[in-house]
């Protein structure tokens, strides 16, 4: 493999080599797992055939000119100068190594030898301390009598170098001067980067020069790396368990003092315990912070294996579809980012395979015959959003009903009174697919409930946007951790039930006599909105006339429901602590949590209890 990755091929062999590299990778990712495994290794023998087809095609040279740098010292400057006031010339000069000279460090002598017959030599890069085989072009300062073409006509050695470009001194470096057309591009890829920078800041080649002890040196980059240490995942979470168990340690200190208060309300260590326990509440609050840092980690991880999915995606539908990735700075709990990594694959796949159009349907739609899949993320209060979203042919409404009904998942008489919203859940519904065909990417109607399960567990939920003709956005919302949230509390009967702060939009309180019944649902009006109400204790209770009752409102996607509660108990932090499947066989809790006082509190998992309780038809249309 070694023997294709040179720049000649490189530059002959364009996608071919990439082609060729993917391969190769994949062959010794599977070769490492049957070795691990004792399994017999795969045959890479049409693997070395590409690899030896693409070493033996011929090489195309190709004329690239090369910006020179022309970076001097402040002493050869002074030198320079000093000759001007002299009445000599100063010559920055650009020599271009024939590709065929076979000894580079013969051809930097010759050069140097006819530098010194032309002038006075006053710098010269490379020096020969470092010089390497694979040169392609020096630069050289010189002070001279001789005129500029007498200089240039001197400095073209035959079979040595090819071009000479002779700029006198006075000049921008920017207009110093490339080589002339016909000159040999640097096989050096960081040597074209340094130039391409000069060309475009003339004045960075100071700075890099003298940047160069102290950013460029390779201690600087050692002690950076002394200061990583890597640490066990297991430990992490042990850590931040404890730190849970201060908080549940915080909130029992919290409710004696509280006792204290109610039973000793004029004793003067009042004072002294609330000031404790400000000061602590403060430690521990930046102690919880400091924790869950650690275990972020940016959502790059995830995004890089992508690229490589869309290609293969693309080149297996015979699209040509660009990524675009933003946000990969964003930093996500790591249990939480392993979960998604799968739910945002099946989507990118998605996207590819159903959302973009082939490159004739889209010239022939006006679009440009490359599609665009865009994978990006954001903060957005206490949560993270992932939106996958193209730029392809969007959902189609009346197809994706006619398969519902066509599988019996809705009635056709209900057909009409669906929101777009509502079309677009019957996505998540297991076995539906619009695929024409059953291929090895889709068409089996598996993938989407599992998205949506996954972020179900993960107390998130998953919502989209549609526009036929112009694409489709998928917005994945979870929260920043799974370990410690803020919490509304309330009763509902005997019990205390929980809700993510974060999904309460409103609290409010209705007469009895506000509610109505709409498509066997109870509904209230607040404001311009209808809002569905859902009773975790069964169904509607008994009217009573004149009787008040608690709303919270809540949100999912885009939708708001309102539960109703007894009695609010208020905000708490609270500890998840996992519940076993033998004790709580439901979805409708996603875990549960310890109060100061030692009372379990259930937390509710939304989509679920949406799902549960209000699975028909749902009121959603603006009053």
């Amino acid at each position: 493999m070694e023997d294709a990755l040179t720049p000649e091929i490189a530059a002959s062999a364009g996608s071919d080599l990439a082609e060729v590299v993917l391969i190769a990778a994949d062959t010794f990712g599977s070769m490492l797992s049957a070795y691990r495994g004792n399994m017999q290794l795969p045959d890479g023998q049409e693997l070395l055939e590409q690899i030896v087809a693409l070493a033996r095609k011929p090489v195309t040279r190709t004329s690239v000119p090369v910006e020179a740098r022309f970076a001097w010292s402040e002493y050869d400057q002074m030198v320079a100068s000093q000759a001007l006031t002299h009445g000599k010339f100063v010559y920055n000069i650009c020599f271009t190594i024939d590709p065929r000279c076979p000894m580079r460090a013969a051809a930097m002598q010759l050069i140097r030898n006819v530098l010194q017959v032309c002038g006075e030599l006053v710098a010269i890069n490379p020096d020969q301390s470092s010089l390497a085989q694979d040169l392609n072009f020096v630069e050289a300062l010189i002070t001279s009598d001789r005129d500029r073409e007498a200089v240039a006509k001197r400095c073209l050695i035959p079979s040595v170098v090819t071009q000479v470009a002779v700029q006198p001194m006075g000049k921008t470096n920017q207009q110093a001067g490339s080589a002339p057309e016909g000159s040999q591009q640097s096989a050096d890829p960081a040597a074209e980067q340094r130039e391409q920078a000069i060309a475009a800041d003339p004045d960075s080649s100071e700075r890099d020069e003298s940047s160069l002890s102290t950013t460029d040196s390779p201690s600087t980059s050692f002690s950076s790396l002394e200061n990583l240490l890597r640490v066990d995942a297991e430990r992490i979470d042990t850590v931040l368990n404890l730190v849970g168990e201060l908080i549940i340690a915080k909130s029992m200190l919290h409710q004696a003092i509280s006792e204290f208060d109610k039973r000793f309300p004029k004793d003067p260590l009042k004072t002294k315990f609330a000031d404790a326990m400000a000061f602590q509440a403060r430690i521990m609050n930046d102690l919880q912070k400091s924790v869950m840092k650690i275990r972020m980690v940016p959502v790059e991880q995830l995004f890089r294996r992508f690229p490589r999915l869309v290609r293969d995606v693309g080149k297996s539908c015979g699209k040509d579809v660009n990524l675009v990735i933003t946000g990969q700075d964003t930093d996500l709990d790591k249990s939480i980012l392993d979960m998604l990594a799968e739910p945002i694959a099946h989507l990118v796949r998605n996207s590819v395979d159903h959302g973009i159009e082939s490159p004739e349907n889209r010239v022939a739609l006006g679009k440009p015959s490359q599609g665009t899949v865009k994978l990006a993320a954001y903060h957005q209060g206490n949560q993270i959003v992932i939106e996958v979203s193209d730029d392809g042919r969007g959902i189609d409404r009346e197809k994706l009903v006619g398969k519902a009904i066509e599988r019996g998942i809705l009635a056709a008489n209900d057909a009409a009174a669906l929101s777009e919203q509502d079309v677009h859940d019957l996505i998540f519904h297991p076995g539906l697919s619009t695929a024409e065909q059953v291929t090895a990417i889709s068409g089996r109607g598996v993938g989407m409930d599992v998205v949506q399960t996954v972020l179900e567990r993960l107390k998130g939920n998953i919502t989209i946007d549609s526009v036929p003709g112009k694409g489709t956005t998928f917005s994945l919302k979870v929260p920043l951790t799974l370990a410690i949230i803020k919490a509304l509390l309330f009763r509902v009967g005997a019990r205390i039930y929980a809700v993510p702060l974060a999904s309460v939009v409103e609290i409010t309180r209705v007469a009895e006599s506000e509610v109505h019944r709409v498509d066997r649902h109870d509904v209230i009006r607040l404001r311009d909105e209808v809002i569905a109400l859902l009773h975790l204790e069964g169904e509607e209770s008994v009217s009573r006339p004149g009787h008040r009752i608690f709303v919270v409102v809540v949100s999912l996607g885009e939708r708001k429901y309102g539960l109703v509660v007894e009695r609010l108990i208020g905000e708490e932090e609270l500890v998840i602590k996992a519940l076993d499947d033998h004790l709580v066989a439901t979805d409708l809790v996603s875990g549960a949590s310890i109060l100061g006082d030692g009372t379990v509190v259930l937390i509710l998992n939304i989509a679920s209890v949406v799902s549960r309780m209000g699975r028909t038809q749902m009121v959603g249309a603006t009053a």
